[in-house]
């Protein structure tokens, strides 16, 4: 073989390395068919959760090659159940469920608030029973769900308005028993979060009198995961809050198809979604916000006597690579 062949040959395999190299470096950029085994993630049956639900039927989460079930649970704390005892992967939780479980134990993670809220809980009562102010409310009878957020939001309202010293009754009972209790009169006025002032208000002639004031207390949504979850895989972390992120981006561009979806997928009337939807604000975030909440609560928490020991330090409970790395690549 002469010189000129060799060098021609050699040319020729070099150019194809070439094409070859680029090609694969091309690909490997493509997103895969490959779909993860499942992943299972417990979800309130609430309007907050409505990312989940989008996510789920616009197949968001399956073009991020995650195979997800969406376990229904009834609150936060019935979620964060499913996720201690292993029966999810992932949870929907409010940022009271996480601070209450974090004097229990430190080994799971916030990874992201999905939703917020400054006017989800009331405190209501009745016309007839003559109670207009908060101060009305000394000596008498209130309904609330023991060491949650109506419990925490009753507490900020009396301080709020001066009126730690005055003689409230606290009933405790489950949020699904409040109607009938103050329909009674078993109970004077009630601390709830929606959809139940929705059902309240239609279930009486007289519409119920609000005793509370928006923006005392901001309730947050969050997912959370095992810490051994998160450290085991946390691209999949990352893509669900990408899924996230593209039902979040697809609500705002589609409100009334939104509302739609959520009324088929969680079976109620459109009416009552729509009384509650504009108080709420979707987007993705882990900040100083959640922190000061959680912070601020636990030490509610300690001072009434409903949690013991050290509040922990939930910048280590919050943990933020899956989202900073989800913020990172929608950016591309």
């Amino acid at each position: 073989m002469n010189l000129v062949l060799r060098k021609v040959l050699a040319l020729g395999v070099i150019c194809i390395s070439i094409i070859l190299f680029a090609y694969l470096g091309a690909t490997s950029n493509q997103p895969t068919n490959h779909v993860s085994s499942l992943i299972r993630i417990g979800v309130s049956q609430t309007p907050l959760s409505s990312p989940f639900i989008v996510a789920k039927s616009n197949q968001y989460f399956l073009q991020q090659g995650l195979n997800v079930e969406l376990v229904p649970c009834f609150g936060g704390v019935a979620c964060a159940k499913l996720l201690f005892s292993g029966e999810v992967d992932y949870a929907t939780a409010s940022e009271s469920v996480v601070m209450f479980q974090s004097f229990k134990r430190k080994d799971f993670r916030v990874l992201a608030s999905f939703v917020e809220s400054t006017n989800d809980l009331k405190l209501l009562a009745l016309q007839e029973q003559g109670i207009t102010k908060t101060s009305d409310l000394d000596g008498k009878k209130v309904g609330i769900v023991k060491a949650s957020a109506s419990e925490f939001y009753l507490d900020s309202l009396l301080i709020v308005d001066n009126l730690k010293r005055i003689e409230i009754n606290k009933v405790y009972m489950a949020p699904q028993e409040m109607e009938d209790a103050l329909t009674s009169h078993e109970v004077d006025a009630i601390s709830v979060w929606e959809p139940y002032g929705y059902l309240i208000e239609n279930a009486v002639e007289s519409p119920p009198v609000n005793l509370g004031i928006a923006g005392v207390y901001t309730l947050s949504f969050n997912l959370l995961t095992m810490g051994e979850t998160v450290d085991a895989a946390p691209q999949v972390a990352t893509s669900i809050l990408l899924a996230l992120s593209d039902s979040i981006n697809w609500m705002q561009q589609n409100p009334d198809t939104s509302r739609e979806l959520i009324s088929q997928n969680l079976s109620i009337p459109i009416e009552q979604l729509e009384w509650s939807w504009n108080d709420y604000v979707f987007r993705l975030s882990l900040g100083n916000s959640l922190l000061s909440n959680l912070q601020l609560q636990a030490r509610w928490a300690t001072n009434s006597g409903l949690a013991s020991g050290v509040a922990p330090d939930y910048r280590k409970i919050m943990y933020a690579p899956p989202l900073t790395d989800a913020l990172e690549t929608e950016a591309f």
